[in-house]
C-alpha cells in the first residue's frame, strides 16, 4: 500500500469526523442498518454487537439504546468522541475480543476499503464472532460477470476507487477473503441493483468455520 493512500486515508476520516461531513459519513439511523442488513431478528436485549463504521453516530446511539454491551470500530480515533457512555471503542480489528459478538454489522464501508485494509477487517472481526455470531457486511459487486477488475495490492486505480466508494469485489473473491480469516459466507442477497453504474450492492452474512472453532 503506497504511502500516499495510507496519507490520505487517515487524514481523510479524521477529517470527516472533525468536521462532521455528511457526504462522508453516513448519517443513516439503526433501522436502515438493520433493513439493509437484514438482522433485525439478531438485535435483541444483552446482545454483544460491533458496529464498524461509525459515521455520524446515529445508529450506534440507537444500538445503545437497545443493548448495552455495544463496541465500536473506526478507523479514525476522532469517531471515538460519537459513541455513547459505556460503549467500546478501537482503530485496531485485531484488538477485538476474540468470542465476544453476537452481531456484527457494517453498511457502506467496506466499498471505501483497499483489498488490504478489508482483508484486516475481516480477519479480526470473524475471529471476535462468537460460534454463532454473525457479521452481516454490505458491498458493491460489478454487475457484468466479465467486467475487468485489477484486484492486485497496490493497483494504480486502488486509490481513486477507494476514496469513491466504488471498490468492487466479486462474489468469489469475497468468499476467499472470508475463508482465509476462518470464516465462510452462509448467505448472500443482492439489496439493489443499478443499471446506471453497473453495479449490485450486496449483503453477505458471515460465520466462523467448524475449523476455525477448533483452534
Amino acid at each position: 500500500m503506497s504511502l500516499d493512500y495510507e496519507n490520505w486515508k487517515q487524514q481523510n476520516w479524521d477529517r470527516a469526523h472533525r468536521e462532521s461531513d455528511i457526504t462522508a459519513l453516513t448519517g443513516t439511523g439503526l433501522e436502515g442498518h438493520l433493513t439493509t442488513l437484514r438482522v433485525r431478528n439478531l438485535l435483541i436485549p444483552g446482545a454483544s454487537v460491533l458496529c464498524v463504521g461509525v459515521g455520524m453516530g446515529k445508529w450506534v446511539l440507537e444500538t445503545a439504546e437497545i443493548t448495552d454491551r455495544v463496541w465500536a470500530l473506526d478507523i479514525s480515533h476522532v469517531a471515538a468522541v460519537r459513541m455513547p457512555k459505556n460503549s467500546n471503542f478501537t482503530t485496531d480489528p485485531q484488538k477485538l475480543p476474540p468470542n465476544h459478538f453476537d452481531l456484527a454489522m457494517s453498511l457502506w464501508v467496506a466499498p471505501h476499503m483497499s483489498n488490504h485494509d478489508l482483508q484486516e477487517q475481516v480477519t479480526g472481526v470473524v475471529r471476535s464472532l462468537k460460534p454463532d455470531g454473525v457479521f452481516a457486511v454490505h458491498y458493491k459487486e460489478p454487475l457484468d460477470p466479465n467486467a475487468q477488475l485489477d484486484n492486485r495490492e497496490g493497483a494504480s486505480d486502488e486509490f481513486s476507487i477507494a476514496m469513491s466508494a466504488m471498490m468492487l469485489r466479486r462474489r468469489k473473491h469475497l468468499a476467499s477473503m472470508v475463508s482465509w480469516a476462518g470464516g465462510e459466507v452462509i448467505c448472500t442477497v443482492n439489496e439493489q441493483v443499478s443499471q446506471f453504474y453497473q453495479i449490485i450492492e450486496a449483503v453477505a452474512h458471515i460465520k466462523k468455520t467448524s475449523k476455525s472453532l477448533r483452534r
